[in-house]
């Protein structure tokens, strides 16, 4: 008969509230606090009503202790307590501790003016937490991750936790409800971990789960990257020239590809994760492609390609050339100093030139002309890389051992065209290739020695000297198998082991500045040696004085 009374009474209050007055609810945001009756001012109308709202997920349990409860009349004062299953508490019916895992709600109603001091609880939201130490947004595979599971505002009594740690799919047991832990990942991507405690009272768990975004770290050596270039060319129908890079799969990588110092940027966003390659240690393959537009605004030739690999916790870097292929235009080859060159061993310039396209590999080599005929001799191969290198190329070369006459053949190609140049006829002759004037030893107004060095091959020679504009000498010379006639110990700036040495007597009769200009020739060419000499006076020897 009571319980009838006491739900007739209470459906009887619900009614009289709804109708006369709206709801007291106060949403409960502090992890830790106490919540007391309402003084007698707040319902001194005679009906007063206000709740208590405690929200909160699967990481928290409410902990609610009544200190105090003197709701002795039902018809008087209620207290509710719960959501799916509420109790209602007053009379007989006194709540002691409790434990909520679910979102509740604590209301109290009073049907008095007399409504202070009826009850009294504190109240703790027991929440677990898992932290990364030192927080960051990013963290590496391999790499060794702590972490703080902490359990917050446990109660001193009543509450006794078991907790775990989980991650890479192995538990770990912690021996405190506040502890330090590690793991180390060893998959990229979203990585699960949680925290978790027991009790042993019914259905009271606690739970966090978190996830880290795990990259790995990029290096040279794990990528061990590998790049193609396929075949390409630039005309009217440029074809797209692909550079192809394959490397071992990481993630996650972006790409980024500039080409050379130009506004030619590539870019690749990261794909989705790839578990089955991952863990297979598969190459990924990324294409760079440039299309007509770019090709034609690079130009042919070589060019520097720079690839930057990277993510949010690392970066490599890589260069390496790509070509842009033009078709070669005319090869002329040429010598320098015309028909006729020094003797062997001797260098003699070449001046090689593509009228058009680039790159090119350019072989050059000796065509010994023998009854007639041209005869290969010596290759020697070198490379241009962009049109104007390959429009200005020099190169020194030997001539042929025992034959006179040659010529200079060469062949030039790239991936999509071939040429060929020859030069006219050359000829090997006796030559002079430097005249050093030692001017040391000479004085105004006395006979002097003049020391006229000269580097060139055996053979006979004509030296005509010039002083002034003045023939002063006009003497034949006779250079022989590099008789070493310099003093190794005079302080010249020649190796003197490849000149012949000439002495020649002369008087300057006045000091000052002469202009000395020695032709040495023969019958195929000669060499021009100019000089200004300044003439001092002899220094007065003690005698004199």
């Amino acid at each position: 008969m009571k319980w009838i009374f006491l739900t007739l009474l209470i459906v009887y209050c619900n009614l009289k509230f709804n109708n006369q007055a709206i709801a007291n609810v106060v949403e409960v945001a502090e992890a830790e606090g106490e919540i007391t009756s309402p003084s007698s001012s707040e319902c001194s109308e005679g009906f007063y009503t206000k709740s208590w709202k405690f929200s909160f997920s699967t990481d928290s349990v409410l902990y609610v202790n009544f200190t105090n409860f003197n709701i002795t009349r039902c018809e008087e004062a209620t207290l509710v307590v719960g959501s799916v299953s509420p109790m209602t508490y007053c009379w007989d019916q006194t709540p002691s501790t409790f434990f909520f895992s679910e979102t509740i709600t604590i209301t109290f109603t009073s049907y008095t003016p007399h409504c202070s001091d009826l009850f009294y609880l504190i109240y703790k939201i027991v929440r677990i937490t898992v932290s990364v130490l030192p927080p960051s947004f990013n963290y590496c595979v391999g790499k060794k991750i702590t972490f703080l599971v902490d359990v917050k505002h446990v109660p001193k009594h009543g509450l006794k936790l078991l907790c775990s740690f989980t991650c890479n799919r192995e538990r770990h047991e912690l021996g405190n409800t506040t502890e330090i832990v590690s793991c180390d990942f060893k998959i990229p991507g979203r990585a699960p971990f949680s925290g978790e405690c027991e009790s042993t009272l019914p259905r009271l768990r606690l739970k966090k789960i978190g996830k880290l975004n795990l990259e790995n770290e990029l290096f040279h050596k794990n990528l061990q990257l590998r790049h193609i270039q396929t075949k390409s060319s630039r005309n009217g129908n440029a074809d797209p020239n692909d550079i192809t890079i394959s490397h071992v799969y990481l993630y996650p990588i972006s790409y980024n590809a500039s080409v050379g110092n130009s506004s030619v940027t590539i870019s690749f966003t990261p794909k989705p994760f790839d578990l089955s390659k991952y863990t297979s240690q598969s190459r990924e393959e990324i294409k760079f492609q440039l299309q007509p537009q770019q090709v034609t605004s690079l130009g042919p030739g070589q060019h520097d390609f720079h690839l930057v690999l990277q993510n949010n916790v690392s970066y490599v870097t890589y260069t390496f050339p790509i070509y842009i292929n033009e078709k070669l235009g005319t090869l002329n080859v040429t010598s320098i100093n015309g028909r006729f060159v020094g003797r062997y061993p001797h260098m003699f310039p070449v001046q090689i030139t593509l009228t058009k396209g680039a790159p090119a590999n350019i072989t050059l080599s000796i065509r010994e002309i023998t009854n007639g005929k041209l005869i290969p001799s010596e290759n020697v191969t070198i490379s241009c890389l962009s049109t104007i290198s390959c429009q200005r190329i020099q190169i020194s070369m030997k001539p042929p051992h025992y034959t006179k006459q040659f010529r200079v053949a060469a062949i030039a190609k790239n991936e999509i065209s071939f040429v060929e140049g020859i030069s006219e006829v050359i000829e090997s002759v006796t030559k002079i290739y430097d005249v050093y004037f030692d001017s040391r030893r000479v004085f105004s107004g006395m006979s002097s020695i003049l020391h006229i060095y000269v580097k060139g091959d055996v053979g006979n020679y004509d030296l005509k000297l010039f002083i002034n504009g003045t023939l002063e000498i006009n003497t034949p010379l006779v250079i022989q198998n590099k008789t070493i006639v310099a003093v190794l110990s005079d302080d010249i700036p020649i190796n003197v082991r490849q000149y012949t040495k000439f002495v020649f007597d002369h008087t300057f009769q006045t000091y000052g500045m002469y202009a000395i200009l020695a032709i040495v020739s023969n019958e195929k060419g000669n060499y021009n040696f100019t000089d200004n000499l300044l003439l001092l006076q002899k220094p007065n020897s003690p005698a004199d004085r």
